[in-house]
């Protein structure tokens, strides 16, 4: 082997060396991305050395020849400007290999500039027979060397300015070789050529170590994603520790972490139980409450169940700190030893998720609770009341400002103080005629609903409740009407009243009766409120009226599409719009669209109406740019007809959309029939390269049966699951769960309701392939959608 090894010739040594250095395929970008950060680090460094060089020669040189210092001085700080205006500001948008390389080759082609520029000076500047200025030269010269050697990271950067360089010392010394001793210039044709070897030499080793530290430390990075990804284990807060108990609870073993947290020895935790040291409450379940995470632990720990990263108070107070806990109960010959778990101090995130809370659930402008915390008020004070708790009404308030008779539209600044003199004179009011006992020590609940309008939600007394509410809504009415004085100008605020009463343990029909007596005193001319029975009334009369402007609205296609963008989760960018319908003009405007279509299936209307929004849907995506899709909702029912798929591939045959730019998101007003026909209506439409989404899943009829027995492409997990996940550990679970599922089956995973940038962060650290919410983008118009293409709305890396 040795003698093989002193026969190997040059050119199997530079292919030797050349293998050794090249970057693994699926290392690539993020390789490039890297020796970008390096030249963003050093390569400035070696820029101010060149910048900082030329004037202090050109200086020296003035005296003796002003247009070589001026060459100099041009031509050096000419290629430093140039570089700075056209290559620099690419560096920080690179994304392919392509563009790496030219950023390469631009570097190449710089410190080449500069070589021959100091090659044709070295040339000229040993013509003066000065030996200062030669002595000058030459030390400046070599003095760069050491700086150039900042742009290792790119093979042949050096090379390019270190060989003019020294080509110019020997041109300079062969020009003078007649007037100098033969020992003189021998000394300094070997001093000039191991000085350029040197240089070449350590670049091409710092080169060579550079690049095996950055592919340690992917190969590192790779690993623990593999790991990260064996274990399922989402993203945690580092600095983790180890706990045990026995049997019986007791903690043993305390690790150096859990110690080091809670900021006393191990003779000081031994012990005790795991449930005494975070103070933990009895186990009992309280089926009328809320589960807390605590509650949670204690009910593991009691029945010896596994648990996965929950997250409990640790410390209360002021100084209260979170940990996030897992555990395992360990059985060795059918008996419990105790558990094995890692805990991690979480304090910091849950402060975040804290603020977020807070923040998305609160009305910026006036600090009070926003339309999302009403509607989860409201689904609270429903279970209540099914419990056997009083009962309540909700009150929305609309405000009509107008100015010398004229309706007035206002500014957000505007809109802020009527709403916050209005909110003064509001809470007066409840206090004067709502009595103490119906609300608690809690009071009314008062959130802002809209632009301009304000919900209440109050306790109401069992007997002569009409009269109750009849008397405070002619009180807020007196209260709130009349002038207000904003920013110097007199507005005139009109409200008007809707009420609904709880009857119902539907959050979202209680919603929809308060929105619908809203809109009727909002009518009315005198006496602007109206009082709502959402049992009596919505099964009644205005479901007929509901029924007969829905098939008006048909026949007349009162209808719109808008288009919502949906992001790659990854990298940001919108990669689909979801087609959603409107109502365009319509009397029931308040109904929220699910409703709407729902009132369309029952009407025996929803083939033709799901055609409707698919046809018109690919139409638009026709003119897209190829690489964006569209999906369309399509009722499940509907793909148990008969060729079914054969009328879908007709509307992409007659729109002239490619079929991969399809997707149909299956929606369930009905449970999905498992039979023969849509077995075979899916196959078609999967054959041909039709995306099929289960869309809502985790609510309605989606069973995980629907997963195993139909080819589903994608998985669109519930909104409501989404906005909860930071804040509900059992959401949370659901979350990444669901997606561990899709990665399991080999499928796409939308999460749909994203609202905030945590939401972002945290689905993409669990691996979610795709996001859409308000905070990505809102439904928008056909003529606002080109607004989005190419387009990352969110910066996720």
């Amino acid at each position: 082997m040795s003698v093989f090894n002193r026969s190997r010739s040059p050119v199997l040594k530079k292919a030797l060396f050349f293998q050794a250095t090249q970057v693994p395929a699926s290392f690539q970008t993020a390789f490039n991305r890297g020796q970008l950060r390096s030249l963003r680090l050093l390569f400035p460094i070696h820029l101010l050395a060149q910048a900082v060089s030329a004037p202090v020669v050109a200086l020296g040189v003035w005296s003796s020849s002003w247009w070589l210092a001026l060459f100099l001085f041009v031509g050096i700080e000419g290629a430093l400007l140039l570089w700075f205006f056209r290559v620099q500001p690419n560096i920080r948008s690179m994304r392919s290999f392509a563009d790496y390389a030219a950023i390469r080759r631009a570097l190449r082609m710089l410190n080449g500039a500069l070589g021959l520029v100091w090659f044709v000076f070295i040339i000229l500047v040993f013509r003066l027979h000065c030996e200062d200025i030669h002595l000058l030269t030459l030390g400046v010269c070599f003095g760069l060397m050491a700086p150039l050697l900042l742009c290792a990271p790119v093979s042949g950067a050096v090379e390019a300015m270190v060989v003019p360089i020294i080509a110019g010392a020997y041109g300079a010394l062969l020009e003078g070789c007649f007037y100098r001793s033969v020992l003189f210039t021998a000394s300094f044709f070997l001093m000039a050529t191991v000085c350029g070897l040197f240089v070449v030499g350590i670049s091409r080793l710092v080169g060579v170590l550079l690049w095996r530290m950055q592919i340690a430390r992917l190969k590192q990075r790779e690993q623990a994603d593999i790991l990260s990804l064996l274990t399922r284990r989402s993203a945690a807060p580092t600095g983790r520790w180890l706990w045990e108990t026995d049997e019986a609870g007791v903690l043993r073993n305390p690790s150096a972490g859990l110690c080091r947290i809670l900021g006393r020895d191990e003779t000081q935790i031994a012990g005790r139980t795991l449930a005494s040291l975070l103070e933990i409450p009895a186990a009992s379940f309280d089926q009328s409450g809320s589960i807390s995470s605590e509650r949670h632990l204690a009910y593991c720990l009691m029945h010896r169940l596994a648990f996965r990263e929950l997250v409990v108070r640790a410390v209360a107070g002021s100084d209260a700190r979170w940990w996030m806990l897992t555990g395992e109960p360990v059985f060795r010959g059918g008996v419990f030893r105790g558990y094995l778990g890692v805990g991690a101090d979480v304090t910091a995130l849950q402060r975040v998720r804290e603020r977020h809370f807070h923040r998305v659930r609160h009305d910026a402008l006036t600090g009070l609770p926003n339309r999302l915390a009403c509607q989860e008020h409201l689904q609270k004070r429903l279970l209540e009341t099914m419990r056997g708790a009083q009962a309540f009404v909700v009150v929305l308030i609309s405000l009509d400002v107008s100015s010398l008779g004229r309706r007035r539209v206002v500014t957000p600044d505007e809109a802020a103080e009527v709403l916050q003199k209005s909110l003064s004179r509001l809470k007066a009011c409840l206090a004067r005629n709502v009595p103490a006992h119906l609300n608690g020590a809690e009071g009314c609940f008062v959130a802002r609903y809209g632009a301009m309008d304000l919900a209440v939600v109050t306790g109401i007394p069992v007997e002569r409740k009409r009269q109750f509410l009849e008397a405070l809504a002619l009180e807020i009415l007196l209260t709130l009407s009349g002038a207000v004085s904003v920013a110097g100008d007199v507005i005139d605020v009109e409200p008007a009243i809707g009420m609904a009463v709880s009857t119902t343990g539907d959050g979202e029909v209680l919603v929809e009766a308060v929105e619908t007596a809203l809109r009727d005193a909002r009518g009315e001319r005198v006496g602007r409120y109206s009082i709502f029975d959402p049992c009596e009334e919505m099964a009644g009369s205005r479901q007929q009226s509901l029924f007969r402007d829905v098939r008006q609205a048909l026949r007349q296609k009162a209808f719109a599409l808008v288009y919502q963008p949906i992001v790659n989760a990854q990298t940001g960018m919108v990669i689909g719009f979801e087609a959603l319908s409107r109502w365009k003009g319509a009397a029931h405007k308040h109904l929220s669209i699910e409703k709407v279509i729902d009132t369309i299936v029952e009407t025996g209307s929803g083939l033709e109406f799901d055609f409707w929004v698919l046809e018109t849907a690919c139409r638009a995506a026709r003119r897209w740019p190829v690489p964006l899709w569209i999906s369309v909702n399509m009722t499940a029912t509907h793909f148990s007809l008969p060729d079914i798929a054969g009328r879908i591939f007709q509307v992409l045959a007659h729109t002239g959309l490619e079929a991969h730019r399809l997707q149909i998101e299956v929606t369930e007003t009905q449970a999905l029939e498992v039979g023969p026909r849509v077995h075979h209506a899916f196959r078609e439409l999967e054959f041909r390269g039709v995306g099929i989404a289960l869309d809502d899943f985790g609510k309605g009829f989606s069973t995980l049966m629907y997963l195993r027995q139909f080819p589903f492409s994608k998985i669109k997990l519930d909104a409501a699951f989404i906005q909860d996940m930071l804040q509900d550990a059992r959401s949370a679970a659901v979350v990444r769960n669901v997606i561990a599922l899709g990665r399991d089956l080999g499928v796409a995973v939308t999460a749909e309701g994203v609202s905030s940038p945590e939401h972002c962060r945290h689905l993409q650290e669990q691996g979610c392939t795709e996001v859409q919410g308000f905070y990505l983008g809102r439904p928008v118009p056909e003529e606002d959608v080109p607004l989005f293409w190419a387009r990352r709305v969110a910066d996720l890396s």
